[in-house]
């Protein structure tokens, strides 16, 4: 059984034959298969002919339907979860024709793939044979499917900067595959976040999808010609995961599914409209960085792979993804948040489109593969992941519960906080502070680093700035907030004062800062603040004279409100140092 017998299965069950009742629970359970880290994916197929799908893990495949025997494909070495696996996705197919699934292995985006050979009942007690089929693989969403309608799959991918796909000579499958350039050479050499394959204009061919557009299979020499570009923005930032073709809004045109940012936030859709011949594209967000940008709350990032399946059986198509664990290490935003699993249930009504989350499961997560498969052969779609923390299968359970307690599992609509809005922030920029030749200090300065405050989210700590050359800091320091999110806040403690006084402040910029809101108590000091720059440099002295403040007590709030769409959506702030002048021209002193 090869995985285009499996995939279509899949499809054809969930969308038709599933009996699905009207008060059904979906829920998963979770089998580990290993929580050694081999592999950035995982993938099942029947392997050894029982007619039950085995699944392939790294060096490993695990016979079903137990999964609690495990086989040697390679060597195995496990990988460090400090770096990068050298192997990122598997896919099961019988490339030689001789009746068993072989496991075709892509490793870290720029290195080779290469086909491990099934061998055979009597070889399963040694390593596979290895054959190098292509040199070069770039993109991480590389896609093994047919998108040419030959009788064999093609590799989509990326290599030295075009984009294309390799076909597979089928009197030398295992031999080198033939990469096809479509474009120009405008891909990244190596990496690159978001790619996929549908039909975009209902022509009948597969295009294939990336973050900036999209490039059109022509009707003719697909194999020598270059595919004309259709340039659209499918993306809010630099790219994300799989992308998909599908007609979410029922109104019999394609839109496009995929995520923002592999290692962030933001997952979408982009509903296609009419607007004169060329197809344009409206971005629907579905669930961003902020409770409030999901209808019910929902929000994690790394949404590294995103795959399409009807996981409920009611004809329409789901998205699965999940949290990819510690895929920047701790880079990422709320890198060790938890590792879900999500399913976004797609339904259609007179208000429109919803996407309404389940968790499928708290601690599996995913890497930059997920595999749908019905691996128990009960008609339903199972989930396949691995990652930095192992190997789990989702197995799909449906159990059909009261009216009463399955509203009660049904997400409830947020009602919490908003995002605060970036509308209106400016880049704001002073005069360089006057720097003491002998202490490199500023006078009157209230250094950053000797302010105690609490941060809603993320952590506080002294940073040096001397080894940043482009700019000068007042004691070679600052106050530094990492970790937070759009929403955090934080407080900082100032000495006690009364009246009107002129307030200045010091902050740093860079490519990674955020935009972030001042406030004296509750009182807003101007706009909100863009801290993006494409240096490590100060924002020079910010004044906001002639402030008025009752009492004796008082704090320097800050909220993180959101980034420059430029910037790496870290939202880092740092004070450099603030000084509060009195009526009387003396500074105040620090605690």
């Amino acid at each position: 059984m090869n995985f285009f017998r499996l995939l279509p299965l899949i499809c054809l069950v969930t969308a038709a034959s599933v009996d699905a009742g009207e008060f059904d629970l979906h829920t998963f359970d979770r089998q580990q298969l290993t929580g050694t880290y081999f592999s950035e994916g995982a993938n099942a197929a029947d392997i050894n002919g029982d007619g039950i799908a085995d699944v392939v893990y790294g060096p490993y495949w695990f016979e079903g339907p137990e999964y609690t025997t495990k086989h040697e494909i390679y060597k195995p070495v496990p990988q460090n979860r400090d770096r990068y696996a050298d192997n990122f996705f598997s896919w099961l197919y019988d490339f030689n024709g001789d009746g068993r699934n072989d496991v075709f292995v892509v490793g870290f985006p720029g290195t080779p793939a290469y086909v491990y050979e099934n061998p055979g009942q009597d070889g399963y007690d040694q390593h596979w044979p290895k054959h190098q089929v292509f040199d070069w693989v770039s993109n991480e969403s590389p896609q093994l499917l047919n998108i040419v309608g030959d009788e064999r799959p093609e590799l989509v991918c990326t290599r030295d900067g075009f984009f294309g796909f390799t076909t597979i000579d089928p009197q030398h499958p295992l031999g080198p595959w033939e990469f096809h350039r479509i474009s120009d050479q405008i891909a990244s050499k190596k990496f690159g976040h978001g790619l996929g394959v549908g039909d975009v204009n209902g022509d009948g061919r597969q295009d294939i999808i990336f973050a900036q557009g999209w490039f059109e299979q022509p009707a003719e020499n697909a194999l020598t010609s270059r595919w004309p570009l259709h340039a659209a923005s499918f993306s809010e930032g630099y790219g994300g995961a799989e992308m998909y073709a599908y007609d979410v809004d029922g109104d019999g045109d394609n839109d496009i599914i995929t995520c923002h940012r592999a290692h962030d936030f933001g997952l979408a859709w982009y509903e296609q409209v009419e607007e004169g011949d060329e197809p344009h594209f409206k971005h629907h967000l579905i669930m961003g960085e902020h409770p409030s940008e999901n209808k019910y709350g929902v929000v994690f990032s790394e949404l590294h792979s995103v795959a399409l399946a009807d996981v409920d059986g009611d004809g329409l198509t789901d998205i699965v993804t999940g949290k990819t664990y510690w895929s920047h290490h701790r880079q990422s935003p709320q890198w060790d948040a938890g590792a879900v699993v999500y399913w976004f249930q797609l339904k259609r009504g007179k208000d429109g489109v919803d996407w309404i989350p389940h968790q499928a499961d708290g601690e599996a997560g995913i890497g930059r593969q997920i595999s749908i498969v019905d691996v128990n052969n009960d008609q339903r779609p199972d989930i396949v992941v691995g990652g930095m923390l192992g190997s789990h299968v989702l197995t799909h359970r449906v159990k059909s519960v009261s009216e009463a307690d399955f509203q009660a599992a049904q997400p409830k609509v947020y009602s919490g906080p908003k995002l605060p809005t970036v509308e209106g922030a400016e880049a704001l920029r002073g005069p360089k502070a006057k720097l003491d030749s002998e202490t490199g200090r500023v006078e009157g300065a209230i250094e950053g680093e000797k302010l105690t405050g609490k941060p809603s989210g993320g952590n506080l700590r002294t940073q040096d700035m001397a080894p940043f050359t482009g700019d000068k800091w007042s004691n070679h320091a600052q106050l530094f907030w990492t970790g937070a999110k759009p929403g955090d806040t934080l407080a900082l403690d100032l000495p006690e004062f009364t009246g009107k006084v002129d307030l200045e402040v010091v902050l740093t910029t860079a490519g990674d800062y955020g935009i972030v809101q001042l406030a004296l108590d509750d009182q807003p000091l101007g706009p909100p603040i863009d801290l993006y720059s494409s240096g490590v440099l100060t924002t020079g002295v910010l004044s906001f004279p002639n402030v008025m403040v009752k009492g004796s007590e008082h704090k320097l709030n800050v909220q993180i409100v959101g980034t420059n769409r430029k910037a790496k959506k870290a939202y880092l702030f740092a004070i450099d140092f603030l000084r509060i002048k009195n009526s009387d021209g003396s500074y105040m002193t620090a605690k």
